[in-house]
């Protein structure tokens, strides 16, 4: 029955009934992998932990939540080596672990101004400025910064 009202809802449109069974072959190749995967390696927690953090702070505005897992995602980046070069065409191969480290801080900090900690953003934006130069979170840590630094300065 259910057969007959999808056909009848598709209109028996040969096309659609082939991305459907497209679709369908993809979900099963996809499944399998995950099945026969003894690791999720794309699962590891750099990347859950960052994932978190940015749906905790763009999808959910849970600051606090977001907080935990950006301090998470930047610890287990400090642990990891960080490698950052340049190679022969004067390009800079930034490491991963430098690229989480600097994502984590500058989120990490946004997080702390919207819960109204400005001065632990204050030393996380300036911590990126100093020890990632090279990354481009680092210019917006400096406009971010200024505003931040002229509300605390004029408080005091």
């Amino acid at each position: 029955m259910a057969e007959e009202i999808a056909n009848e809802d598709l209109g028996n449109d040969p096309q659609i009934d082939a991305d459907f069974e497209d679709d369908e072959e993809i979900i099963e190749e996809l499944t399998d992998l995950l099945d026969t995967s003894s690791s999720l390696e794309f699962l590891d927690s750099k990347s859950t932990n960052l994932y978190l953090a940015f749906k905790a702070y763009h999808q959910e505005q849970n600051f606090e939540a977001a907080v935990t897992h950006f301090q998470q995602a930047l610890e287990y980046a400090l642990t990891s080596e960080q490698v950052s070069q340049a190679d022969g065409t004067g390009s800079i191969q930034v490491s991963e672990p430098y690229d989480t480290q600097a994502k984590s801080k500058y989120w990490l900090a946004e997080s702390y101004l919207k819960l109204g900690q400005n001065d632990q953003a204050i030393e996380l934006f300036q911590d990126l400025i100093k020890n990632h130069q090279l990354h481009y979170l680092s210019l917006a840590a400096q406009r971010r910064l200024q505003p931040i630094s002229t509300l605390t300065s004029n408080s005091d």
